[in-house]
């Protein structure tokens, strides 16, 4: 078994030159030594892998207690998985010369990535790691076997005029505010009421496509940067018409507030205009001569590559927009399939009624595409008086859940209601059985929803971004059997021993029946509590079985992305896994490569 690794950290990935597929990581750009194989946990199924590693750059400040964590040798300590959140303020463009081992020769080609790479502005920290400024990276792998790699933030209109200032400027998902010390509303306490305006990192994925490079965020719209170079283009881009006729909210109150004050608001162009100063077309920073602009549309940041019989490989996206209707509020999601020349070749339209809550990502079968819907509630004034950001407002019931089965040739949805209560986060599957559709996915399942349903406020998501994984509700490998015709609904486990996450499957697989899913996890022997991943994980759904790799107690695993070999359309192993860690030790990253054979 071959494997490979290389520095550098962000959140998310793609691989330019094969088929495209997405992934996550942790965020430090860095270089580092050989881990030791794994072989401190032999449970069923475990075997040990060796990883080679290539050099990146160093990190830029440097986070007290980062080079020395005391405690336990057997338990991964809090400061050590704090700071791997340091921001990287510099930008890179160099060949690697640090190789240890043989790059495979079929790995050709680029991957990108992108996450959070800055985590303060001026003296003031953002309030959670999620709200950072997107750094994109990307690894050239030459036909020499010669490895380039390139770093540049996501040059947003939000971000340039943050760094002029020097200060946080703009409220964000995760909680991040300014701290304004002017005006009435902060002599009152309450610096930014009103202020629905949210900022647009561009920090979560980052899609290829055709010859077009995106930087995506779930509730803004996605900025375009050059393949090449990386350099960011104006924006944001709409996607043609398929985003928003006139301004695209980065979130559903922005819609609700402009539908009531008449107004729109750009996405992620900077502050709100004013009141009834009316915005143009194309890009959301134009001003128009004629009426208010209308909300837009946000773009998923969790696109999905579809295949299917005598037709081109096509990329999945959904946009989201909440609207105020007489009967109260709705979701209206639209589903585009999109060639290679982003022509819009499919897709349909549908709404989820009485709800704000705009799902995190979907599945995409061979007839379907397929949303599952949690019963949340939304703390409203808590928003709109600033007190607390988009993401704390979320709270969860323990009422039923909604499945939605979208056909992709246009006939009307199928609606599965009455489902007991899941939270499913990141899709690994689905493909169809006869009358029965399959998703596999991650999220938590019936037990903890119910305990999620009695906690406030920012309990859903914890504090990690200080360390404190412990706090994150336990996530585990699910699978749903869903009959179209009875609408039945069987859910079985997949693996639930230890805290996992970001699952993936061979691409060329997607949409077809899979035996392996792959995931990042925490260690076994705290499979009962949620701390953060540290080690790479393959399940055999037939079997049951698990494999992992451990790099070290110092080591923070980021999500896998699967690399398709020559033969991965017969063969669900061909092919390479990518995946980042972080080592506290050394304060640095480095980028795995295990064969998906896992031998």
């Amino acid at each position: 078994m071959q494997h490979i690794v290389l520095a550098t950290g962000s959140r998310r990935c793609y691989l330019r030159g094969s088929k495209p597929h997405m992934a996550c990581s942790l965020r430090t750009p860095t270089p580092l030594r050989l881990p030791s194989p794994f072989d401190r946990h032999g449970s069923k199924g475990r075997r040990s892998l060796r990883v080679t590693a290539v050099a990146a750059p160093e990190l830029g400040t440097t986070v007290a207690g980062a080079e020395a964590a005391g405690g336990d040798s057997g338990k991964y300590q809090s400061s050590d998985f704090a700071a791997a959140f340091t921001s990287q303020p510099k930008e890179y463009e160099y060949w690697i010369t640090e190789i240890e081992g043989q790059v495979p020769e079929s790995l050709r080609g680029t991957l990108f990535r992108n996450g959070p790479g800055r985590f303060e502005r001026g003296d003031q920290k953002y309030a959670h790691v999620l709200d950072g400024d997107g750094y994109v990276t990307s690894f050239s792998f030459s036909q020499e076997g010669k490895v380039h790699f390139r770093s540049a933030y996501v040059r947003t209109s939000d971000l340039e005029k943050e760094a002029a200032a020097d200060a946080v400027l703009y409220r964000s998902a995760f909680g991040t505010a300014p701290n304004k010390r002017s005006g009435i509303l902060s002599a009152l306490g309450l610096p930014n009421a009103f202020d629905t305006y949210l900022k647009n990192p561009a920090n979560t994925n980052v899609v290829l496509w055709g010859d077009k490079l995106f930087a995506l965020y779930e509730a803004g719209q996605p900025w375009q940067m050059d393949p090449y170079t990386l350099k960011t283009h104006p924006g944001p881009d709409n996607l043609g018409d398929f985003l928003a006729a006139d301004s695209a909210p980065t979130n559903p109150l922005a819609s609700l507030w402009a539908q009531a004050a008449g107004n729109g608001k750009a996405d992620g162009q900077g502050p709100p205009t004013a009141l009834g100063k009316p915005m143009g077309k194309g890009r959301s920073d134009r001003q128009s001569k004629g009426k208010p602009a209308q909300p837009g549309k946000a773009c998923t940041a969790h696109p999905h590559v579809v295949h299917g019989e005598g037709m081109s490989d096509r990329l999945a996206v959904y946009s989201s927009n909440v609207q105020a209707k007489l009967g109260g509020l709705e979701v209206v999601i639209d589903v585009g399939e999109f060639d290679e020349q982003w022509q819009r070749v499919a897709g349909q339209q549908f709404s989820m009624q009485n709800t704000l809550f705009v799902p995190h990502d979907f599945a995409v079968s061979e007839s379907y595409y397929i949303f599952f819907y949690s019963d949340t509630t939304f703390e409203l004034v808590q928003f709109l008086l600033g007190r607390q950001g988009l993401a704390q407002c979320l709270n969860m019931t323990d009422g039923p859940m909604k499945i939605y089965l979208v056909p992709r040739n246009g006939d009307k949805p199928i609606v599965i209601d009455n489902v007991e209560p899941c939270f499913l986060i990141h899709f690994a599957n689905a493909y169809e059985e006869g009358d029965e559709v399959v998703v596999q996915a991650i999220g938590w399942g019936p037990e903890i929803v119910r305990d999620l349903a009695a906690m406030q406020g920012s309990g859903v998501f914890g504090t990690f971004s200080k360390g404190d994984y412990n706090k994150v509700p336990v996530t585990s490998l699910w699978s749903h059997r869903i009959n179209v015709k009875t609408g039945k609904v069987k859910r079985e486990c997949l693996f639930g021993d230890q805290r996992n996450d970001h699952p993936r499957v061979n691409p060329s697989f997607y949409s077809k029946p899979t035996r392996y899913v792959y995931v990042n996890a925490c260690m076994p022997e705290d499979g009962n509590v949620a701390n953060p991943p540290q080690a790479f994980t393959r399940v055999d759904v037939q079997t049951g079985e698990t494999q992992a790799w451990f790099p070290g107690i110092r080591c923070f695993c980021e999500e896998l992305v699967f690399v398709p070999g020559p033969k991965a359309a017969t063969q669900e192993t061909d092919g390479f896994l990518l995946g980042m860690v972080y080592d506290a030790a050394r304060h640095k990253s480095f980028l795995a490569f295990p064969a998906a054979s896992w031998t």
